[in-house]
């Protein structure tokens, strides 16, 4: 587990500022907010309770187009046009209309904040409360901080939301990964209920690096054991663990002021769990309607009413994939290796992933805003 590396001593100065935007949450989706503000002139703080990339939280697998789209190819570290899906009854290999790459989760991120121009604090985000003056006042373990603009990107607790939610009763799934060394030359998926009864295991090489892992769409089901055992019948020691709540349910992007963006809002698609490009996608969402508050071409509260609407906009296809989620449990054995068969006939695996792709295509991305001046000469030097 990362150790944090919050300041200490003479370092650990009491933190107590307003700022134009306050990004709560330093991995891909508050990442990709900041980046949206580049060269904005707007002051624009960034805090997490981690330095930017310490600490992984998902096998760190993406759409290539998206590293492509971003910038972040040096973070690259294999590539896949295959997706191997396991089940007791046989094997599909499906043959991907569009590459999938996974990635070092730091790297990526130093990359995306590079292509900023906003500062960075360690600082522990402990809630939120309202001042007549101040407005919306968020409270860290090193002070409160003030803006008007201010954005939650912490992941799946959604801290500032006026109620949050906790596991097992919240629309979450639970995820388990150990991180041994080795590869494959397989992107692989096991539908099996040897490892889990509701969800999934998988193996993610990442040149070096076998990321091995069991998802349950049921918060109840512990995976530490199953985890093990697949990583045991691929003959990988169970080494360096990591695991995280993945939410399954879209939630508002918008309350009471404040944006949220990633996990925090259910941005983390169904079915499949994959939430790193659809982090980067509302990310970038978010950022160009700040931006545009920042620039005076809407007020907050317009920002505010168009990026919920933007985010509800992709409730359905949200509603759909969460619905076969729930259905390919139900399904005898023998029926999910029919299902997974007929869906691997080249046309269909064609018109499937092409529309997946879609839910967050990776052209959304644009061209990154050139950072402001002052921080190319301070990277400069």
């Amino acid at each position: 587990m990362p150790v944090r590396r919050t300041k200490r001593g003479e370092e650990r100065t009491p933190l107590s500022s307003e700022h134009d935007v306050l990004i709560c949450g330093a991995s891909f989706a508050g990442l990709a907010v900041a980046r949206e503000l580049a060269g904005s002139g707007a002051d624009v703080l960034v805090i997490d309770r981690y330095e930017i990339g310490e600490r992984q939280t998902s096998a760190c697998g993406i759409p290539t187009g998206w590293l492509s789209a971003l910038g972040l190819e040096g973070s690259a570290r294999q590539e896949f046009d295959t997706l191997v899906i396991h089940t007791p009854h046989g094997t599909s290999r499906y043959r991907l209309p569009f590459t999938f790459t996974t990635f070092d989760y730091r790297e990526l991120c130093e990359l995306l904040w590079e292509q900023s121009d906003a500062r960075f604090e360690t600082a522990k985000v402990e809630g939120r409360s309202a001042d007549a003056e101040s407005g919306i006042v968020v409270h860290t373990d090193r002070g409160d901080l003030t803006a008007p603009l201010i954005v939650d990107a912490l992941g799946w607790r959604r801290v500032l939301a006026s109620n949050g939610y906790q596991p097992p009763d919240a629309p979450l799934s639970r995820g388990l990964e150990v991180h041994p060394d080795g590869g494959s030359n397989d992107l692989e998926i096991w539908i099996d209920r040897r490892y889990v009864p509701a969800g999934y295991g998988w193996s993610f090489p990442a040149r070096g690096e076998q990321r091995i892992g069991v998802g349950s769409f049921d918060p109840r089901i512990h995976v530490k054991e199953t985890t093990v055992l697949l990583a045991e019948d691929l003959d990988r020691p169970p080494v360096r663990y990591q695991g995280n709540w993945i939410p399954h349910k879209l939630r508002g992007a918008a309350e009471d002021g404040v944006f949220f963006a990633g996990d925090s809002a259910g941005h983390c698609l169904p079915l499949t769990a994959e939430g790193i490009r659809t982090a980067l996608y509302f990310g970038i969402a978010c950022g160009r309607q700040l931006r545009a508050v920042i620039e005076g071409r809407k007020t907050r509260e317009q920002a505010l009413s168009d990026y919920a609407e933007f985010s509800d906009s992709h409730e359905w296809k949200f509603r759909w994939m969460l619905r076969v989620q729930k259905l390919v449990p139900r399904l005898p054995a023998r029926a999910q290796r029919l299902l997974i068969a007929t869906v691997g006939r080249q046309r269909l695996i064609d018109w499937s992933f092409g529309h997946y792709l879609k839910i967050a295509p990776p052209e959304f991305a644009g061209a990154a805003p050139a950072p402001s001046r002052e921080r190319e000469l301070s990277a400069a030097a």
